[in-house]
């Protein structure tokens, strides 16, 4: 099959960007990488006779760590561009990790991690360990610009609270601090993940003073489970495993999941659990390494 004819647009601002999103409304969408986006067109699943390629816009590029510490991510950086970044290394060396995960070298030179969210794929390993992590997005048009957590712009599969001539400008990641670890673990099929587990624990005083946990694949879309996190809180290394056992158990019966080529429903809960106690055992570890 090939991809419909579109007219292509190469803004160099937001404020471009947005206008011609404004004018041609439902029929033009932002891209980038356009890994998601071309693959559904081509296949007949989505059409759009404007193409708004935002590639060239300079602030929506780069990584930096901002005032206050939180890690800023641009949209059209690359899931090769983070892999390879010395500062997310040392920042968040698990999110680089996962990033050298995402599908294979030709999707991660060209996939861009604001193009994995806006399209808001059930399969999303970045948006997983972001939703751990408490990172937060930027939305801007050419009527301004504003905040939300990741957790909020995620609104279902394939749907976001991005309006129609907004950008994704960037992600923000809360800063990396003394006691504070992340995990992430998956098992994938042919490039595609079954099911993975992000983990985000903070260790104060030789406990567990709070943990995050994420999951993907597994559900309809990646989904935060606040109940499963609190389960930890309190745990100490002398009895971190009887915690994880609860959590396990929470988080099997938590994940709203289904039937498909992966596994049956009961299949991707088991899985669930084991990918749960590795993320969390990995973020304890980080957390608690002098």
């Amino acid at each position: 099959m090939t991809i419909p004819r579109f007219e292509l647009h190469v803004p160099t601002s937001v404020a471009e960007a947005s206008e011609l999103l404004r004018r041609y409304p439902g029929e033009a969408v932002p891209y980038a990488g356009g890994t998601e986006l071309l693959q559904t067109m081509k296949l007949g699943l989505a059409s759009f006779e404007h193409l708004v390629d935002v590639k060239r816009i300079p602030a929506l590029a780069g990584i930096a760590v901002q005032p206050g510490g939180w890690l800023r991510i641009g949209a059209t950086t690359t899931h090769r561009e983070i892999e390879r970044s010395a500062l997310v290394g040392e920042r968040l060396p698990a999110l680089r990790l996962l990033e050298r995960q995402v599908a294979n070298v030709r999707v991660r030179n060209t996939g861009t991690l604001g193009g994995n969210l806006c399209f808001a794929e059930p399969h999303s390993d970045p948006a997983a360990f972001l939703l751990a992590a408490g990172a937060r997005v930027r939305l801007g048009s050419a009527e301004g610009e504003r905040e939300l957590d990741v957790d909020a712009f995620i609104a279902g599969p394939l749907f976001t609270d991005r309006a129609p001539d907004e950008l994704l400008l960037d992600v923000r990641v809360p800063p990396a601090r003394p006691g504070r670890g992340h995990g992430f673990a998956k098992l994938a099929f042919f490039e595609r993940p079954a099911a993975s587990v992000a983990c985000r624990i903070d260790v104060a005083e030789g406990a567990i003073a709070d943990a995050r946990v994420a999951v993907a694949s597994a559900c309809e879309s990646p989904v935060l489970l606040e109940r499963v996190g609190q389960t930890l809180v309190g745990a100490r290394g002398a009895d971190l495993d009887d915690a994880l056992g609860a959590a396990v158990e929470a988080a099997r019966h938590d994940v709203e999941t289904f039937d498909d080529v992966n596994g049956s429903a009961d299949y991707k809960r088991h899985l669930v659990g084991l990918l749960l106690r590795a993320a969390a055992t990995s973020a304890y570890e980080e957390a608690t390494r002098a």
